[in-house]
Order: C-alpha cells, then structure tokens, then sequence
C-alpha cells in the first residue's frame, strides 16, 4: 500500500512545504501502520503537533536503545530521518500556513543544498549556472543565472548570441583552452564532457576540463570530490582506446572506460578513489596499483592502500543521500558541513559515537540535527555554527 518511492515522495513534499492535505492524511496514515500506537492528525494547535513529534521521537529513542551504545543506527522505514522529517515537516506545514488565531513561529533553520555552480571561461569571464538545470552539456547552450545563454564550442564562445573574438571572446589556438566548473559549499552540479564523459561535483568542487579533447590522452583535473562515469573512446589515429586520466591531490587516475567516485578534499587526511564499474589504475608518489570493482585506493602520510569497501557509502552522495557506516562523529559533521555550507566548532572532549544509516539529502539542517540529539549529543545551530558538546 505505502511503497517507499511513494512515501519518499511525500516526505520531500513534507519537508518543502508544498504537501496537500490529502497527501499529508496518507503520510500520517502510513505512520499509524507501523504499528498499534496510533498518531492522531494534527490540526492547527501546537500541543497536538508537539504531542505527534513527542512520539516519533520516543519511537526512535526505543529503536537506539535497542542498539549498542557507542554506535547510533539511523533505521531506515524507508528511513527513520523520515520520521523526523514527518514531525518536522508537519509543524513547519502548519506554521507556514494561516491558522485560525494562531501566530505562525519561526525556527532557525538552514536548507540543504542545491543545484548551484560557477563557470571561469578561458577569456577570464566568471558566471554564475542556472539552478534550474542538473548540469550542463559541452557543445549545447548554458544558461547563466541572469538568464543569458552562451553556447560553448571548440573555436570561440558565442555570448548572448552573439559570436565574439580577442578580448571579448575565445580566440583559437594550438593550444586546448581550459575551462573551470566549480560548486560552492552547499551546492553540487553535473557536467557532460566533449567525448561523453559524466562528471557529477559534490559540493565544494572544482572541475578543470578542455573545450575538446587534443592527442591521445584525455585529461582532466578535481580538487574535492567528484563521480566519474567515462565513456570509452577510441583513437582516431592509432584505433586505440584513448585513456582517461584525473589529477587530483597527491594522485593521477588512469582508466579507458568506467565507473569511479574520487575524494579529494585538501582539508581530508586521505585521498580516496572507489571503484564502481572497469578498472583504474592509481598512480602516487608512493606506488602505483590497480584496483577492481568493489575495492578503495586510499593515500594518506603512511602511502597507498588497497580496501575492500561497500561502494554505496562513497556515492550515495550523488543521488542525494547520506549514507553511513560505523561513521565517526567528525566525518558525519564534516559530510553535513559542505553541504548545508555551516562551520563545525567543538567543545570539550569529540565525542566518540559512530552512525550507521541514511538521510536524505534534501532534508533541511534541523532534520539531520534531531537525529544526532538521539545520541545524547549537544548539537546547536549558532548562525551558521554548529557547536557540538
């Protein structure tokens, strides 16, 4: 009856604020089919809203304690953060909305992050993408921001139309121009490369790329972490699969045709490089390896390691979740951090719980912080500060 697409659907809805009435009848109702405890609809009164909240969370406070204490399990029906987003969310639908005499509160509270991205072009020019669209296509119209449109070609760049030259525009050369596609904290975009290649940036990104791609090597450069999905390309010279080739910090990734996800945050003590589809071959200072589907190179200050890993908690990211296992605190905060582009300060001892679960990414900040007070963590939003005790 309550499939989980559907339910997603709803509690993204939920969360928005765009759910109708019906839609939310069906959210609560598929709550009270949980199990015997029942939840009553809310109206427009706090106490009834605070009453439903009250019991989501006594719910999952039953679900932790079930669990060993050092490590918190964000349970999944389809998520349990869909249980909060529920209590949250109605509260917010009721609030947002005129009530009959009662006065709409405001809580703080911070958006998750969105389509946001920022072009260089090769003559210097800075704009800002269209956060109407994923991503953008090598060769095909993007739109900016303002709404202007540029079509981006091997030989020059035409802008507003309009085919420029020299100072105002891309002259050709012999040399291939290098273009810069870079996310913000708090954003995330997808771009389409001249031979195919997919690349989705996660936020805090950089992309340096060619209007097309010169001699028998396709390179490209990633500061932050972005998902690669290469297609093959054969050589029109030797009739030879072209490689492909990443150059991120302290790395250089080598593949013909695959499916990987590279992390390579400056502020990370690691460089990881997960495997989804093919083979790639890392190269570092310290060594270089192939690693095969399933399998994680890691380079640190003790050099390059090889891992087993499960590839989904590496890229869920790109399909907009969190998705954690056994996670220390830290790196669950340091995920949150890029993307609800907020500070992370602590006081006191780091606590030492793990998480394990997912969380949607569309989910505001308050959502994600409910579910870390379960763990008897002291989490307060403080303009953009999160300060953890």
């Amino acid at each position: 009856m309550y499939g989980d697409d559907h339910i997603d659907e709803l509690i993204a809805k939920l969360t928005a604020g765009t759910i109708t009435e019906e839609e939310l009848r069906l959210l609560v109702d598929w709550y009270n089919s949980l199990d015997d405890t029942r939840a009553v609809l809310p109206v427009a009164h706090e106490d009834t809203v605070a009453q439903l909240k009250a019991r989501i969370y006594q719910r999952l406070m039953a679900k932790v304690k079930a669990r060993p204490k050092r490590s918190i399990w964000i349970r999944t029906i389809p998520y349990a953060a869909a249980m909060l987003a529920i209590a949250l969310g109605i509260s917010f639908f009721l609030t947002d909305r005129p009530t009959g005499g009662m006065t709409p509160t405001t809580v703080h509270d911070i958006p998750p992050g969105r389509n946001r991205a920022t072009l260089i072009l090769t003559d210097g020019r800075t704009v800002n993408l269209s956060e109407t669209q994923e991503g953008i296509v090598i060769g095909d119209r993007i739109t900016y921001a303002d709404g202007s449109d540029i079509v981006d070609g091997e030989d020059m760049v035409a802008y507003n139309g309009h085919s420029t030259t020299g100072a105002g525009g891309v002259e050709k050369s012999h040399s291939v121009p290098s273009y810069q596609l870079s996310t913000p904290r708090g954003g995330t975009y997808q771009i389409t490369l001249p031979d195919g290649t997919k690349v989705w940036l996660n936020a805090g990104s950089i992309l340096r790329y060619p209007s097309h791609f010169d001699g028998e090597t396709r390179l490209v450069e990633l500061v932050g972490e972005g998902y690669f999905d290469v297609s093959e390309q054969v050589s029109s010279v030797t009739g030879e699969l072209r490689p492909f080739v990443v150059v991120s910090r302290n790395q250089k990734i080598e593949v013909l045709g695959t499916e990987f996800n590279i992390s390579a945050y400056p502020d990370d003590a690691e460089t990881k490089t997960t495997l989804v589809n093919g083979s790639v071959r890392v190269v570092s200072s310290t060594g270089t390896t192939l690693i095969h589907p399933g399998e994680q190179a890691r380079i640190d200050a003790g050099g390059l390691h090889v891992d087993t890993v499960e590839t989904a908690l590496f890229t869920a990211w790109k399909d907009g979740k969190f998705h954690f296992r056994k996670t220390p605190l830290e790196g669950v905060l340091k995920q949150v951090s890029r993307w609800y582009d907020v500070e992370v300060t602590y006081t006191g001892k780091m606590p030492q719980e793990t998480f394990s679960g997912k969380i949607r990414r569309d989910v505001s900040l308050m959502g994600v912080l409910d579910i870390l007070r379960l763990s008897a963590i002291n989490v307060e939003l403080s303009g953009r500060t999160l300060l953890v005790n």
